[in-house]
């Protein structure tokens, strides 16, 4: 039941502070123009009934612009216009005891505002006993969340009453305020216990009401200060996240783009303070410019509503636009988070020193606290793992690793961040995150002397937890890499001096490169280099990893020059350092081999890989795994060569190793598997091709995932198999997806995905699809000559495809051309005897003798 009086017309006449509620007004003002109500719905395009409940004092208009229209209709003058709009916004109750005013700029929280009305609301009507807690950050909105629940669900109460509860002394003062509000006798003691059991025994006597307790710090302060019945609800706001008995827990979330934009256009006043996500859209449409500025601005202020305001505070005094603003802010951020505008009556503290006076507050309790939450700001703040801190507590200064060590004191030094909502803990991922502004905040603080050493600390740390970066470490790897990916700009920072700096780039670098995700391995790679010539010096042995794996990732982006360089370079340190039996030498001349190989220099490359072999044996063995890439590398050769039975038992010595050393389910599997299935296929043995595929295609993705080039070059493969079998809807979606992840992982112009664009190209050839196929067949030829050189054996492939498509469109002179090109690059680099040269050699006869026959 809602609270009533007598007379339905003069409910809700008065509201606290003395002017006339909505309801009377809008009766007063429609009497007096002699309008019934039915006529006034109708005349603003509404149902009677609604012009009845607003006058009850039921419900308030849904918005200003309903007020404005009522207003119209009834002809106001300017003040009564003012009164009109003012008792919409306020609260129609009688006993109304919350003493700040409605945010007119309130905005979005729409889901939060139905959790709370289905907590402390049921049917309707005001359900006891309900006590719930709002927690969150300083600056997220708990306050200003609880004050729009108030004014909306006024009339779902006898009383909404507000207790200022940061210390005991505003709870004293606002117990008083309350006890006057309420005329109860005891209001003129000087006794504060009197007036406090005065206002407790009202709530005891009383029912349908809402306590609401502002920013409580001490959980124990309001179960001191009262003892309410089960009468009433209560709904607490605080930073705490462990609230024990005194109440449930909502969290408050930061605010989404969508929210966040519209808060901040509206404080800016670019749009009016009742715009809607439409007007929001509107302009998006026309200024995308100042909506995208909006959108990063939001991003960069990670959706904190206290941020957002701030800005559009700045915003509104400056008239500066959103894009010029977004520029200050990348430029001069500590400056502006620390700048509160105009004074603030529901907030005056700007971000800065909300967030700073929590850490002092923590730093009094527990110092350890303080700083673990000082090394959390080096870190990404996303989701930093817990054991992180004991793996490299080492690393830390001594008293704070006592604390991460032991799990105790672990906990409480959380439970005191907690307390202020400055951490989150996920329990289920035993990780930590914090608030990108905290993070923002403490580092501007801590520039200059505390910066260089806890840099110092965080990368040792990382470094003493981040795996090597084989295969069994990648799911560890990929857990620690954001956190790692957060040392970089760190390692900008100390420089050289750090040897752990030189390390974790090389392991990061080293896990992206054997994950397929180049572009992001490359600066890291490059970086490491840099940092041990500048450590060791340019020609230690310590460089030698660093400079082949990032040979390696040259050599797989088609960069095979730079990858010579770096290799040639590693063999001279193995030369000076380490004699001529080293077997790392027999892996560099391997690499050697394969470069040579891809450059189309396979005279070059077998005597390398024989070399590799040589070494490699000697010092290892034959049945060794580092072995096993040269063997695969020799069965290369020899497949592209079209000496097949020489490849095939290096491919299956190859397999047998790795099969015995490392299980038939380790991605190195994969590598033989293929490379036997491809053989097959030049055999027509297509049946056992197809089951290595398959085989090989399960490893990969079950190991790399859906999106790593060693699967794409499995799928291309299968894809050429089954077209070989005439399986063109097998073979087309299988060419499709292989070339969408080369694209998207190694870029249009590498010369793998000429691979794709070749076979997509004969698919459609070989369907009659000719307009399809030429430009394709035309970008992979560009790509490869780009690549690998106007010679090379790929080159003549391409030439051939195209040769072929011309010759069914009858294009023969454009045909023949591209054919005797193809001959010649292919008779050079494979021989006259290769199956592909006579392939080349044998369609080209073909069509000089259809062309013959034609002209017959």
């Amino acid at each position: 039941m809602r609270f009533m009086h007598g007379d339905p017309e003069a409910v809700n006449l008065m509201i606290s502070n003395g002017s006339y509620s909505f309801g009377a007004l809008l009766h007063t003002f429609r009497k007096r123009k002699r309008l019934t109500q039915r006529q006034l719905a109708a005349a603003i395009g509404m149902h009677s009934h609604a012009i009845s409940r607003w006058e009850l004092g039921e419900v308030l208009p849904a918005s200003k612009a309903i007020v404005l229209e009522l207003a119209r209709r009834l002809h106001l003058n300017d003040q009564e216009t003012r009164d009109l709009l003012e008792a919409s916004l306020s609260a129609p109750v009688p006993l109304w005891g919350v003493p700040i005013p409605r945010n007119l700029f309130f905005t979005g929280r729409e889901e939060m505002l139905r959790v709370l009305q289905m907590h402390l609301l049921v049917n309707g009507s005001a359900m006891a006993p309900q006590v719930y807690a709002l927690h969150g950050l300083g600056g997220i909105g708990k306050t200003q969340l609880a004050l729009e629940y108030a004014y909306r669900h006024a009339l779902d109460y006898r009383a909404i009453l507000w207790i200022e509860a940061e210390t005991s002394e505003r709870v004293w003062f606002s117990l008083q305020r309350i006890a006057e509000l309420l005329q109860l006798p005891e209001r003129v003691e000087m006794d504060q216990q009197r007036v406090a059991a005065a206002v407790s025994r009202w709530l005891t006597t009383h029912d349908q009401w809402l306590l609401i307790w502002d920013n409580v710090e001490d959980p124990e302060l309001p179960q001191r200060m009262l003892s309410p019945s089960i009468q009433g609800v209560q709904l607490f706001t605080t930073r705490r996240q462990a609230l024990g008995t005194l109440a449930q827990g909502v969290e408050l979330h930061p605010m989404g783009e969508e929210e966040g934009i519209l808060l901040l256009l509206r404080r800016a006043k670019v749009l009016e303070s009742e715009a809607s996500s439409e007007q929001v859209h509107q302009l998006a449409e026309r200024v995308p410019s100042e909506y995208r500025a909006a959108s990063q601005l939001v991003t960069a202020l990670g959706g904190l509503p206290l941020a957002l305001d701030q800005a559009g505070a700045y915003l509104e005094e400056t008239s500066c636009s959103l894009t010029d603003y977004l520029q200050r802010y990348e430029q001069h951020r500590a400056l502006l988070l620390d700048r509160r505008g105009s004074p603030e009556a529901n907030h005056p503290r700007s971000v800065t020193t909300t967030f700073l006076l929590a850490k002092e507050q923590v730093k009094r309790e527990q110092q350890a606290a303080a700083d673990l939450l000082d090394i959390c700001a080096f870190l990404n703040v996303e989701a930093i793992p817990e054991e992180l801190f004991q793996v490299g507590a080492t690393h830390l200064e001594p008293t704070l690793a006592a604390v991460v060590v032991d799990p105790i004191q672990f906990d409480m030094a959380l439970a005191a961040l907690r307390n202020l909502s400055l951490v989150q803990r996920q329990a289920r991922t035993h990780t930590l995150s914090l608030h990108r502004l905290t993070q923002g905040v403490l580092r501007a603080q801590m520039e200059g002397t505390k910066e260089y050493p806890l840099s110092k600390q965080v990368i040792r740390m990382v470094n003493a937890a981040f795996p090597s970066g084989d295969f069994g470490t990648w799911a560890q790897c990929e857990r620690h890499l954001a956190q790692a990916i957060a040392c970089v700009p760190l390692i900008e920072v100390v420089g050289s001096e750090v040897s752990e700096a030189f390390a974790l780039l090389f392991r990061v670098g080293r896990y992206l490169l054997k994950r397929g995700r180049f572009e992001e391995a490359r600066p890291l790679l490059a970086h490491s280099v840099v940092l041990g010539e500048q450590h060791y010096g340019p020609n230690h042995p310590e460089l030698i990893p660093h400079l082949m794996d990032l040979a390696e990732l040259s050599w797989r982006q088609g960069e095979y020059e730079q990858a010579e360089a770096l290799l040639s370079r590693v063999l001279v340190i193995e030369d000076q350092h380490l004699g001529s039996i080293y077997v790392q030498q027999g892996e560099t001349l391997n690499n050697l081999g394969l470069l040579s190989w891809e450059q189309g220099k396979y005279a070059q490359a077998e005597s390398l890989y024989q070399q590799a072999m040589q070494i490699q044996e000697q010092a290892l063995g034959p049945n060794h795994l580092v072995l096993t890439d040269t063997l695969n590398n020799l069965g290369l050769l020899y497949w592209k060569q079209g000496k097949y039975s020489q490849a095939e038992p290096l491919y299956q010595r190859t397999l047998q190793i790795r099969e015995q050393m490392l299980g038939p389910e380790h991605p190195e599997i994969a590598q033989p598997l293929t490379n036997l299935a491809a053989l097959y296929c030049n055999q027509r043995r297509y049946a056992q091709a197809e089951s290595l595929y398959q085989r090989a295609l399960c490893i990969q993705e079950r190991a790399l995932g859906q999106l790593h080039p060693g699967v794409a070059l499995i799928l291309n493969n299968l894809a050429t198999l089954y077209r070989s079998l005439g399986q063109m809807t097998h073979a087309e979606p299988l060419y499709q997806r292989a070339l969408q992840i080369r694209e998207h992982v190694l870029g249009p112009k590498h010369a793998l995905v000429a691979f794709s664009l070749n076979g997509l190209a004969d698919l459609y050839t070989e369907q009659g699809e000719y307009e399809q196929a030429e430009p394709l067949y035309k970008r992979a030829l560009d790509i490869r000559e780009q690549a690998l050189g106007l010679e090379h054996s790929d080159v003549a492939l391409s030439l051939g495809g195209l040769a072929r498509l011309y010759t069914k469109q009858d294009k023969c002179a454009q045909a023949k051309l591209l054919y005797e090109r193809a001959i010649h690059i292919s008779e050079l680099s494979l021989g006259h005897s290769h199956s592909k040269t006579i392939e080349i050699r044998t369609a080209y006869h073909a069509m000089l003798g259809t062309e013959e026959s034609v002209k017959g």
